[in-house]
């Protein structure tokens, strides 16, 4: 009997043995993403050619943070080849940690410290500076500008911050113009198209404000704070939240027209998007902070590819030439493939990047995060093969932007223009 026991309580202490060994590897494997689904090659399904991101080489505007309302933060027909020359330097006294825009004549930028800031773009002259009751963590907008989306509306440079207020101040002058308080921080750039004013709060909440009479149209409770800029897509805007959530809204009612959510890591949930969503070639590109990036169908919220990198992705994607480029943690700047979400290429900086990249011209701009603030630097590489053609001392956060005749970049709290010149 008692050997029986014996027998018995061994059996059961090996199943146990057995099972706690079987737990751990399993533990173990979703820690390491075994049973992630990974990466998800894409196909031409939904892929729409024609619908390429704009270019103008006598583009004088880059007015939002996007530059166009479908954020694609590019233009390859601008002219901005080296050498450049240094035209002015201006120093904002606080930390510019979102791009400038341009329009105008004037490069208009926000700080940490509440300072709106218009300069000259020629001259690097101020135009004007405002203190605004908040700290800026958005692009500018600039509205009523001849060949974007809202021109023919009003004019004014609108700024979002932290204290949950929406400030239009006048162009020339940086008077204020009007104010409304929208009870949540603002982190997202202003989306202006026609008339309507698309930001949203950390709150969770997107919200329509009328140009003109400076009211909410509609308030749309989405799953999680927003902190990333709001793109179009049609008649709808996209945008992505906290809760790992993409949704299309009608632009005109605010409704769900679909809604994605992002995969993760078995456990770990959906992650977050932090990153602004761009859109083109009718899809939406985003990126999250659980290292996925995503390739979404804009009619449906179908997610046709995912491309899963080695750490947080904050930047908001810039498109051009069926190319989706975003910048990570893991110190890499990342060109994949519009259509299959396939890396094209890579090019690791040493920091890490949470910065947006743009395209101006054949080169593709960003900035490194840096540690300390003063490592931080400005690259350009080229487009198509990622081989490194310019390095700039100055940088952290914001790629540069450009028109026709200027690159505009930031470092930590300056302003710098240059003049490209082109090889001959």
């Amino acid at each position: 009997m008692a050997a029986r026991r014996r027998t018995r309580i061994k059996a059961l202490l090996a199943v146990t043995g057995v099972i706690i060994i079987a737990l751990a590897i399993g533990a173990w494997g979703v820690l390491a993403g075994w049973f992630d689904q990974g990466s998800v090659t894409g196909s031409t399904t939904g892929f729409v050619p024609a619908a390429a991101p704009r270019a103008s080489a006598s583009d004088p505007s880059w007015p939002t943070f996007g530059n166009t309302p479908e954020s694609t933060r590019s233009n390859t027909a601008l002219n901005v080849t080296q050498p450049l020359t240094e035209r002015w330097v201006v120093h904002a006294g606080s930390l510019v940690e979102l791009p400038p825009v341009i329009g105008g004549g004037r490069v208009v930028a926000g700080t940490n410290h509440g300072l709106a800031i218009a300069i000259n773009l020629q001259t690097g002259v101020n135009d004007w500076r405002h203190n605004l009751r908040g700290a800026v963590a958005a692009s500018p907008a600039l509205t009523g500008l001849s060949g974007t989306a809202s021109a023919g509306q009003p004019q004014l440079d609108l700024f979002a911050t932290m204290a949950g207020d929406l400030i239009a101040l006048d162009p020339a002058t940086g008077a204020q113009r009007w104010s409304i308080a929208l009870g949540s921080a603002i982190e997202t750039s202003p989306l202006v198209v026609g008339n309507g004013i698309y930001v949203g709060t950390r709150a969770g909440e997107v919200v329509r404000v009328s140009l003109t009479s400076h009211r909410p149209v509609w308030t749309t409770a989405v799953g999680g704070s927003v902190k990333g800029a709001i793109a179009r897509s049609g008649a709808n805007v996209i945008v992505g939240d906290y809760s790992g959530h993409v949704s299309a809204l009608s632009q005109a009612t605010g409704r769900l027209a679909w809604r994605a959510t992002s995969p993760g890591k078995v456990f770990a949930g959906s992650g977050r998007f932090y990153a602004g969503a761009a859109v083109a070639y009718g899809r939406v590109f985003i990126g999250n902070v659980n290292g996925r990036v995503l390739g979404i169908d804009a009619t449906s919220g179908a997610i046709n590819w995912v491309r899963v990198l080695s750490d947080y992705v904050y930047s908001s994607a810039a498109v051009a030439n069926r190319m989706v480029f975003v910048g990570s943690y893991d110190h890499n700047l990342y060109a994949l493939n519009a259509i299959t979400g396939a890396v094209i290429w890579h090019q690791n900086l040493g920091q890490k990047i949470s910065g947006s990249p743009s395209v101006l011209g054949d080169l593709v701009w960003v900035s490194t995060l840096g540690q300390p603030e003063s490592a931080g630097r400005s690259y350009a590489l080229n487009m198509n093969t990622g081989k490194l053609e310019v390095s700039l001392q100055t940088g952290r956060y914001a790629a540069a932007i450009g028109v026709d005749g200027s690159l505009v970049t930031t470092g930590v709290d300056t302003i710098t223009a240059f003049t490209p010149h082109p090889k001959t």
